[in-house]
């Protein structure tokens, strides 16, 4: 008897061996791709100048253990065991809270106000964003500021144990909150208002395994400031409308990504995610006005779910205001904003909006407000 259990985990050993090896000559496993982003060494050929330098053996090296068969399913089996055993995630700057929730420390270190560039700071920036939304409105053109929300705020109750009773600051965005208040800018505050609805929603505004608002979350943030654009513009919008919501614990589109990222085989967390079934309502009288929006990745959602091209006529994204993403350069398509007639563009527009989430704050729109107001205002 103990000699058939040896003998078997002899052959189960020899099988892993060489599982490899069968499925690189005769593939019978499609494996999927990994996700995340990394680079493949790719292959290098060969000659001898390479051979007597060492470069060779190292490229081939890489590309080999880069390109061997089933190598996707070898890193998620790995990632997966790491962290059910150990809790140990294989991916960059991702902290595992309670519940199975998932942060990024630079989100969590915001929520600190680790980040605080100070009053002074923030009042100069603010001043500047209220003088180009004055000089945008005189010119019959809307300027609004949008904090959108943040995760970390959403859920400090499941930060890790270390950072949990972390002290904490002010942070940017309650100083941008209050001086853009003080000043009259016109502001947007979806983080404040999805907090005020956290333990009110029926539905998940906020998915544990994700980056990003949920689905579900991102199109009432758009519902909302659709409505708000209707206020201080005087007309009125197409809006996403929703009759009946389907749930499911089987995540979509971006509401588990950062789970994805993370290359495991079972799911991270059970949660219920809310779809709706969206149709676009107006009438003839509605307007769909023309918009650049200067932010970061939370407005990648109102792309995937149509509000974009839905709401608004020619719209454009200034992506951190160095990549443009409109109709014409997808998200996979992004076009660098260098030398791109930025004035002429704000000029045609209707509305000018600025929305990042608070980890963002820090380096608001990097040039895009001093670039503005030093046009509108030189040597001011």
């Amino acid at each position: 008897m103990e000699n058939k259990i040896k003998t078997g985990f002899l052959v189960l050993f020899l099988g892993i061996l060489l599982l490899p090896i069968l499925q690189g000559s005769m593939p019978f496993i499609k494996s999927a791709p990994l996700n995340g982003e990394f680079t493949l060494a790719p292959h290098v050929d060969f000659t001898w100048k390479k051979w007597f330098t060492g470069t060779y053996s190292d490229s081939a090296t890489r590309y080999a253990n880069d390109n061997v068969s089933l190598r996707p399913d070898l890193i998620r089996l790995n990632d997966e065991i790491d962290f059910d055993l150990f809790k140990k995630i294989h991916s960059e700057w991702r902290l595992l809270g309670d519940n199975s929730c998932i942060f990024q420390d630079v989100y969590i270190y915001s929520y600190l106000g680790r980040d605080f560039n100070g009053y002074g700071y923030i009042h100069e920036k603010v001043r500047k964003m209220k003088a180009i939304q004055d000089t945008l409105q005189k010119l019959g053109k809307s300027f609004v500021f949008v904090l959108a929300p943040c995760k970390a705020f959403y859920y400090p109750e499941f930060f890790p144990a270390d950072l949990k009773n972390a002290p904490r600051g002010v942070t940017n965005y309650e100083a941008y909150r209050k001086i853009g208040d003080s000043l009259g800018l016109n502001e947007v505050d979806l983080n404040g208002w999805f907090l005020s609805m956290k333990h009110s929603s029926k539905e998940l505004l906020f998915p544990k395994q994700g980056f990003h608002w949920s689905e579900y979350g991102a199109l009432l943030g758009a519902d909302s400031f659709a409505k708000y654009m209707e206020k201080i513009r005087g007309i009125e919008m197409i809006h996403p409308e929703w009759t009946a919501i389907e749930h499911t614990t089987k995540a979509r589109y971006n509401d588990n990504d950062i789970a994805r990222s993370m290359n495991l085989i079972s799911p991270l967390a059970k949660e219920t995610f809310s779809y709706p079934e969206v149709r676009y309502v107006g009438d003839k009288s509605s307007i769909k006005p023309n918009v650049i929006f200067v932010g970061d990745s939370f407005l990648f959602q109102w792309i995937n779910e149509g509000v974009m091209d839905n709401t608004w006529n020619n719209w454009q994204i200034w992506y951190y205001n160095s990549s443009l993403i409109n109709k014409d350069f997808s998200l996979n398509m992004q076009h660098p904003l260098d030398g791109y007639d930025r004035m002429g563009q704000i000029k045609k527009a209707d509305c000018i909006v600025i929305m990042v989430t608070s980890r963002n704050l820090d380096k608001l729109a990097k040039t895009f407000i001093e670039d503005t107001y030093n046009y509108f205002y030189p040597g001011k």
